[in-house]
């Protein structure tokens, strides 16, 4: 949180970009915010009250909204690194839920919806912490975020029946990639976001956590305090995961240009 945060450079190539363009990307960039939040908070209500098929159509609905932000103005290496997020994603949430049991969906199932959602989170987490106005005031905002975050997972370690342990380490975690993380403002943002549609989610019932972890027997919030870690943790598999696909295309170019 000390170091200097840049902002990310999403939706737009490294060449040259006149002020009006900056402008035009910076109001895609809060349309897209709004409309996400409003989708969200309709669809989600939507879904308190939806069978298998209607909620496949949210599912669908969903999907669409996501291939539109993708090919309406996105490079190809950002489309990429959203579609590794969604696998990536996509995989534990299938671990999470339908395997583990620590968190079940009101369907007992994984909504079409989900894989695309976290596609469409990610997509508006890397857009708005590349915002001049959060770029400027990053330092406040992370410092702002680490100290909300902190005083919300000791909220949940003192109120009864039981502790929120997951959440403690789940703080933990988000501490790590808040002092050490290439991405602070990302995280923050990120977090904020997560947090955000946790606390909407839980409350209309569209999911629960246990209050027991499955195995480790670990209790836990609903949500845990300190969940919105979990999107740290995804970025940063996922550029991991961007990085070595890249390298692999490069040492495969240099193999076929060389002389034989």
């Amino acid at each position: 949180m000390h170091r200097h945060v840049r902002p990310l450079s999403v939706g737009y190539s490294g060449a040259p970009v006149s002020a009006a363009q900056r402008l035009s990307i910076h109001r895609h960039t809060l349309g897209l915010l709004g409309l996400f939040c409003l989708f969200w908070i309709v669809g989600l209500r939507v879904d308190t009250r939806t069978s298998p098929a209607q909620q496949a159509l949210l599912g669908i609905a969903t999907w669409a909204f996501l291939g539109i932000a993708l090919w309406g103005g996105e490079s190809p290496p950002v489309r990429f690194q959203v579609a590794v997020l969604v696998c990536v994603a996509t995989a534990l949430e299938c671990l999470g839920s339908i395997v583990w049991g620590a968190y079940t969906y009101r369907l007992g199932n994984l909504p079409l919806y989900v894989p695309a959602g976290h596609g469409l989170f990610y997509l508006v987490a890397l857009r708005t912490a590349s915002l001049p106005w959060l770029a400027r005031h990053a330092r406040v905002i992370t410092w702002a975020v680490t100290a909300g975050g902190t005083v919300w997972m000791l909220r949940g370690l003192a109120i009864p029946p039981l502790p929120d342990l997951l959440g403690f380490v789940t703080w933990a975690i988000f501490m790590r990639f808040m002092i050490r993380g290439r991405y602070p403002l990302l995280y923050a943002v990120s977090f904020v976001l997560t947090m955000a549609l946790e606390f909407y989610g839980t409350s209309l019932g569209i999911w629960r956590w246990s209050p027991l972890l499955p195995g480790l027997w670990l209790p836990a919030g609903n949500p845990p305090t300190g969940i919105g870690a979990g999107y740290c943790a995804m970025d940063g598999l996922t550029r991991r995961i961007v990085v070595t696909v890249a390298n692999a295309r490069l040492r495969r170019r240099a193999a076929g240009s060389a002389p034989a």
